[in-house]
């Protein structure tokens, strides 16, 4: 055991072959939806690659530029032209990473998991590609948009209406193959990872529609205070009832079938997907607090989600429990894949932490308007959803093509450098947070908001930095990626062209006896 417990996080070496499954109909089933899984991930992490970028440059542009004389250039450009200034790159970024980097990893992620748990091959799989293509289009356009002017002003729908309804359009025709999908199912083949890939599934275009055509349209828009109610309702269902159960749905898929171990606690498996519906919803209750809402409705609204420490203590008990009772019997590390999976189970329960923190009214009213609340985006977005994607493409990707990764050593950069990179920023953004919230709730009249600026640069200083490392950390990863599908590209023209060559050679024994062509003449 104690040997065990020595061995190091990561293989020193990858294999390259043999990742598809012995099963045939699950490998017949990685087989169909191969390349409109690739396809997602690919784009993902493009969009992952622009997002952290432009997050670095809005980072950097809330603190002196002295600090960092190489990033003046991006406070020459936020200077001289107005699509480079802080109100557009700050949504942009926030739009890329939840749009490009998060959403469209987790329609792949859906892809193949709804594919896998149906244990049926994917129908229609050029559907699923023009709905992956338009999805991308899309982000691209909205991305665009956000650039020129034309955002709508209202957190996560900066996109303009041209481009929503291009999302709409492909989000309807991934909606109608998840559905044929799950209706086609083998009999016999459901699981807990299924409904909570199916609630995502929902939840997105009730959440989208809702906030699109009352806060972002002209023709029924939200009035009064109401608008505050959806727009918060919207941010932190996004969050919740989107992002989460993807997460959550290939968290219980891949620790048990990659630790061998059943779930533990599974009975309340059941119990914790049912509270964290009703709960979760209830979080956005923590953006109305101080606001022109009736008291006894904001009350009630912290007491439900104060609640969501039931579900998040759950599924705590389910997935960390069991990750730690595999790492405990078997010393298993899983390989490069379980190390990214525990840790993303092991944000979730940070992340719930902070939405508990912010149900705390008095510990709301002193966050409520800090930095504390990037610190909870960054824990939803860079800790739990990206840890999640990270880990099932290692899963994934090789199963898919057959082909291992290239390298042990950069997957153990990109995993330090994202994991220090997300802890610092958490840290950063927490810490900075509470002391300008104590800053700003100070009653003596020689504190300013001046003053509580000028303590929070430091934060900001050092949260560009951290962001800066997990920029390295992603780049690592796309380099990576990018290098594994060239090997195997490179590999697949090399064994056609010499499948070609043996084909297109004469065999031996029909080669005309020279004798016999001699009497023949």
């Amino acid at each position: 055991s104690r040997t065990r417990n020595m061995a190091t996080l990561f293989p020193t070496t990858v294999a390259p072959r043999g990742f598809v499954s012995t099963d045939p109909e699950l490998a017949a089933v990685d087989a169909s939806v191969r390349w409109p899984v690739l396809v997602c991930f690919l784009t993902a992490v493009h969009w992952m690659v622009v997002g952290t970028f432009l997050l670095v440059y809005a980072s950097s542009l809330t603190h002196p530029q002295d600090a960092f004389p190489i990033l003046g250039w991006f406070v020459d450009l936020s200077n001289n032209f107005s699509m480079f200034t802080y109100g557009r790159v700050w949504p942009a970024a926030v739009d890329a990473l939840v749009y490009g980097w998060a959403s469209t990893a987790g329609l792949g992620l859906a892809i193949w998991l709804l594919a896998r748990t149906s244990r049926a091959p994917a129908c229609a799989p050029a559907a699923l590609m023009t709905a992956v293509v338009f999805w991308n289009l899309g982000v691209a356009i909205g991305l665009t948009g956000i650039f020129l002017g034309d955002s709508t002003g209202v957190e996560l729908l900066e996109f303009p209406a041209y481009a929503s309804w291009v999302l709409w359009l492909a989000y309807a025709l991934f909606a109608l193959w998840a559905v044929a999908t799950y209706l086609g199912r083998r009999a016999g083949h459901d699981h807990i990872a299924q409904a909570w890939v199916l609630v995502a599934l929902f939840a997105f275009p009730w959440l989208y529609a809702t906030g699109s055509i009352l806060l972002s349209s002209h023709s029924l828009p939200g009035s009064g205070v109401i608008q505050e109610v959806i727009g918060a309702w919207y941010v932190h269902g996004i969050y919740t009832l989107w992002l989460a159960p993807l997460g959550l749905g290939l968290l219980y898929y891949l620790i048990p079938k990659i630790s061998g171990i059943s779930i533990r606690f599974g009975s309340k498996a059941k119990i914790a997907f049912w509270t964290w519906i009703i709960f979760a919803p209830w979080t956005a209750v923590h953006d109305l607090v101080g606001g022109p809402f009736p008291a006894e409705t904001v009350t009630t609204g912290l007491l439900l989600s104060g609640l969501i420490f039931i579900p998040v203590a759950l599924i705590g008990m389910n997935l960390v429990s069991t990750a730690f009772t595999a790492q405990e019997k078997q010393g298993h590390h899983g390989g490069i894949v379980f190390p990214f999976l525990v840790l993303a189970a092991v944000l979730f329960v940070v992340a719930g932490i902070s939405e508990q923190i912010l149900s705390i009214r008095s510990a709301n009213q002193l966050l409520r308007f800090t930095m504390f609340r990037e610190c909870n985006t960054f824990l939803w977005v860079y800790g739990f959803f990206s840890f999640v994607v990270f880990g099932s493409i290692y899963y994934i990707v090789p199963r898919l093509l057959d082909f291992g990764w290239r390298s042990a050593l950069l997957i153990k950069i990109h995993y330090y450098t994202s994991l220090y990179g997300i802890l610092l920023v958490i840290a950063m953004l927490g810490f900075g947070g509470v002391m300008q919230g104590n800053i700003l709730e100070n009653p003596d009249t020689h504190v300013t908001i001046v003053t509580a600026t000028d303590v929070s640069i430091s934060f900001h200083i050092a949260a560009t930095m951290c962001i800066s490392l997990i920029a390295i950390g992603n780049g690592i990863f796309a380099l990576h990626l990018g290098w594994m599908l060239i090997d195997w590209l490179r590999l697949r023209v090399r064994g056609n062209r010499l499948a070609a060559e043996i084909l297109l050679e004469p065999y031996e024994g029909d080669a005309p006896d020279k004798a016999s062509e001699e009497v023949a003449a």
